[in-house]
C-alpha cells in the first residue's frame, strides 16, 4: 500500500513477466510477459492525464500554494515520504507530487476544496490515491490522511522551501526536439522529448513514443538537480529523465526511470524526429464508406468509440469486431507506427465485409472506466459483447453474420464471447493462446530468451524462479500475507536480483504484478475448456517465428480443444516466417518489429477474407 504507483495501478500495461533473466555482461534484460514485450507503456499511455487539474469556482487559499513534503505512515511501521507542490491557477490550484523512495516525481494532482474553510483534496487520479488535508500551525502544515484503495492513513506535512527552477538560460540551451532509443530487453523503442518554453516561462513540453502510440504526453515539470543535470517529468505515466547537456549542445545524456526500471539513455538533437515507411497505409479514395461510432458497455460503465468501415452497395453485410491484445491501444492497434487494424479493415471492407474497430478502454475516445486497474479480460469480454451489439442495431449489417477477429489477447476474448452469446456468428484467432496462462508466459520468457541467445544456465534459472512465482500466485491454501511473504523470499533470492535500490525497485515492481487482478486472472485462465464449447465456425493461424505466443504449442493445444469438442468447422494454419503481429521476419525478436516494412502479411489477409467470405458473403 503506498501514495504512488505500483505496477497494477499504472500499465496494465504492459504484462510483464515476474521475473526477468539477465545478459552474461550483467545488463538487465527486461523480458516482457504475454503479448505485452512491446506494450511496457501502453497502460500507462492509457492513463495519461493532463497535469493541473483545477478546481473550478472555489477560491484557494493563499496559503495551500507551496512546496510540502512529510511522512505516510506505513502500516506495520516505517513510512513513505511524500511531497507536494502546489501552485495557483486561476480560482484553483494545479500541482504534482512527489514520492522520492519510489522515483517517482511530477505525478499530475486534482486539487479540490473541501466542504470547509482550509479543507481540500489533493488527489493523483493515475494512482486512484488522494491526500485529504487541513491548513494548520498558521499555514505553514498539512494535517490530514492518505485514501487509497480502502485503506486510509495518516499524513502530516510541512511547508518547505520552494524547489530551485531551471534558470532561463539552461531553459533555452535544452529547448528543441531530442531523440533516442531505449533498449528493454528484447525491446528498442525510440522517445521523442519536444522541450519548448511554456506561456508562464517554465520550460515544458511532451513526450511521444512513436513506436507504441503517436499520443503527446505532457511534460509535468522539469527540476534542476545538482551539477547541469535537470530532471524532466513525465508524470503521469511515471516517467522521469535525469539527463545533462553535453558542451555541443547537441546530446542529453543520463538516466530514464520508469517505476523501478532504470536505463541509461542518450538522446540526439534532431530538426525534425524520424519518420519510417509503412507502405500498406491505407490511402485514400476508399471504395468503402467510413463512419466514427460511440457506443455503451452499460454493465462494465465505459462508453467505447471507434471506427466502423461499411462496403458500398446494398446490404446487409457480415461483420467483423476486431479485438486487440493486451495493454491498452487505440482504434488502429498502432504500434512502432503500425496500423494493423487498419490494414485488416481496408483489406476486409474491400471485400464486401463491414468492420468495427474501437479504442480499447481509456484511449483515444474510449473512456477507462471507474477503476482501470482492476479490470481483467473478463471485463472486456463484456466490451467486445457491447460491440456486437452494437453492430447488430445497424440496419446496415446482417445481424446473423456478425463476427469477432481476437489478435493475442483477443484470441482470448473471442472464444469467451462466443460460448456466452449466440449472436457471435464466427471466431478468428489471430495468435490466441491455447494453453493455460502460466504456461504460456513460461513458453513465451523461454523463447524470447533463446532468441535473444541467452547461455542456457541463466535461461533456466529465470524460468526455475518464474515457476516458482506461478506456483505460489496459483496456491489456494495460502492467506495473501502468506503469498505476498513467500513471493518476496522467491525474488529476494534471485542471483538475477540487481543490487541496492534498482534490486529494491525490481522486487515490488513484480510484486505488485503478482497483485495485479488481470495477471491474476490471465495466470489461472486456461483457454481450452472454453475452445471445446465454441460451436461457431471459427479460424486459428499463426506465425511460426511468433516468440511471444509459440505457434506449435499453441495452435496444438487450440487444436486438440476443438477436436474434443467435436467441432464440425474450424482451420487452423501456421504460416512459415511471420512472427507475432504477422510480418515476414528474419528471427521473430521483438526488436525487429518496428524495423519491418510491412505491417500484416498479405497471404494471412487473403486466408481471412476467403475465409469468411466462403461462409458469409452471399452474391446478392
Amino acid at each position: 500500500m503506498n501514495g504512488m504507483p505500483d505496477e497494477s495501478a499504472t500499465h496494465t500495461p504492459h504484462r510483464p513477466s515476474l521475473r526477468s533473466p539477465r545478459r552474461r555482461r550483467g545488463r538487465r534484460v527486461r523480458i516482457e510477459g504475454a503479448w505485452g514485450a512491446v506494450r511496457w507503456m501502453g497502460l500507462c499511455l492509457a492513463g495519461a492525464v493532463l497535469a493541473g487539474s483545477a478546481a473550478e469556482g472555489q477560491d484557494a487559499p493563499a496559503g495551500l500554494a507551496g512546496h510540502w513534503g512529510g511522512d505516510l505512515a506505513l502500516p506495520g511501521g516505517g513510512a513513505l515520504e511524500m511531497v507536494f507542490l502546489v501552485e495557483r491557477d486561476g480560482d484553483g490550484w494545479k500541482g504534482t507530487a512527489d514520492t522520492p523512495a519510489q522515483a517517482v516525481f511530477g505525478t499530475p494532482l486534482a486539487i479540490e476544496a473541501g466542504d470547509r474553510e482550509d479543507t481540500f483534496r489533493l488527489a493523483v487520479p493515475a494512482t486512484g490515491g488522494a491526500f485529504v488535508a487541513e491548513l494548520a500551525a498558521g499555514g505553514d502544515e498539512l494535517h490530514g490522511h492518505w485514501e487509497q484503495r480502502g485503506a486510509r492513513l495518516a499524513l502530516r506535512c510541512e511547508r518547505r522551501p520552494l524547489p530551485r527552477g531551471v534558470d532561463e538560460a539552461a531553459s533555452a540551451r535544452l529547448r528543441g526536439t531530442w531523440e533516442g532509443v531505449l533498449e528493454i530487453g528484447p525491446v528498442e523503442l525510440r522517445i521523442v522529448l519536444e522541450l519548448e518554453r511554456e506561456e508562464d516561462g517554465r520550460l515544458g513540453g511532451h513526450m511521444v513514443s512513436p513506436d507504441q502510440s503517436p499520443l503527446e504526453i505532457p511534460i509535468t515539470r522539469v527540476d534542476a538537480l545538482p551539477g547541469d543535470q535537470v530532471r524532466i517529468c513525465v508524470g503521469s505515466v511515471f516517467v522521469t529523465f535525469s539527463v545533462a547537456l553535453d558542451e555541443s549542445e547537441r546530446q542529453l545524456s543520463g538516466t530514464y526511470r520508469q517505476g523501478g526500471r532504470s536505463l541509461d539513455v542518450t538522446l540526439a538533437r534532431v530538426e525534425e524526429p524520424t519518420v519510417v515507411r509503412r507502405p500498406q497505409e491505407p490511402t485514400a479514395p476508399f471504395p468503402y464508406g467510413s463512419e466514427q461510432v460511440r457506443f455503451e458497455n452499460a454493465a462494465g460503465g465505459v462508453h467505447l468509440a471507434g471506427t466502423l468501415t461499411i462496403p458500398e452497395g446494398e446490404g446487409p453485410f457480415p461483420a467483423v469486431l476486431l479485438i486487440s491484445g493486451s495493454g491498452a491501444q487505440d482504434r488502429d492497434e498502432t504500434i512502432f507506427q503500425h496500423k494493423p487494424f487498419w490494414v485488416i479493415a481496408d483489406h476486409l471492407s474491400r471485400r464486401g465485409i463491414a468492420v468495427l474497430r474501437v479504442d480499447d478502454r481509456g484511449m483515444g475516445e474510449s473512456t477507462a472506466g471507474s477503476d482501470p486497474a482492476a479490470a481483467t479480460t473478463e471485463d472486456f469480454v463484456g466490451d467486445a459483447l457491447a460491440g456486437v451489439g452494437f453492430l447488430a442495431s445497424r440496419e446496415e449489417i446482417a445481424g446473423d453474420r456478425i463476427g469477432l477477429v481476437g489478435h493475442s489477447e483477443g484470441g482470448v476474448i473471442a472464444p469467451l464471447a462466443a460460448v456466452r452469446s449466440e449472436q457471435v456468428a464466427f471466431i478468428v484467432l489471430l495468435a490466441g493462446p491455447g494453453v493455460r496462462g502460466d504456461e504460456l508466459l513460461l513458453l513465451q520468457v523461454e523463447a524470447l530468451g533463446r532468441a535473444e541467445g541467452l547461455p542456457p544456465d541463466e535461461l533456466e534459472r529465470s524460468l526455475a524462479t518464474q515457476r516458482t512465482l506461478f506456483e505460489i500466485l496459483l496456491d489456494a491454501t495460502l492467506t495473501e500475507p502468506e503469498r505476498v511473504a513467500a513471493a518476496r523470499a522467491t525474488l529476494e533470492a534471485s542471483p538475477d536480483l540487481s543490487e541496492g535500490e534498482q534490486g529494491e525497485g525490481e522486487v515490488e515492481a513484480a510484486l505488485a504484478q503478482m497483485a495485479s487482478p488481470w495477471v491474476r486472472w490471465f495466470v489461472r485462465h486456461d483457454p481450452a475448456p472454453v475452445l471445446e464449447r465454441v460451436r461457431c465456425p471459427l479460424l486459428a493461424v499463426n506465425g511460426t517465428l511468433d516468440l511471444q505466443v509459440p505457434s506449435a504449442e499453441n495452435l496444438a493445444a487450440i487444436e486438440a480443444a476443438l477436436v474434443r469438442g467435436a467441432h464440425t468447422d474450424y482451420e487452423v494454419r501456421a504460416f512459415e516466417g511471420l512472427n507475432h503481429l504477422f510480418q515476414h521476419c528474419a528471427t521473430g525478436q521483438v526488436k525487429e518489429y518496428g524495423k519491418i516494412e510491412e505491417t500484416f502479411a498479405l497471404d494471412v489477409l487473403e486466408l481471412l477474407a476467403g475465409w469468411i467470405e466462403e461462409r458469409f458473403v452471399t452474391d446478392g
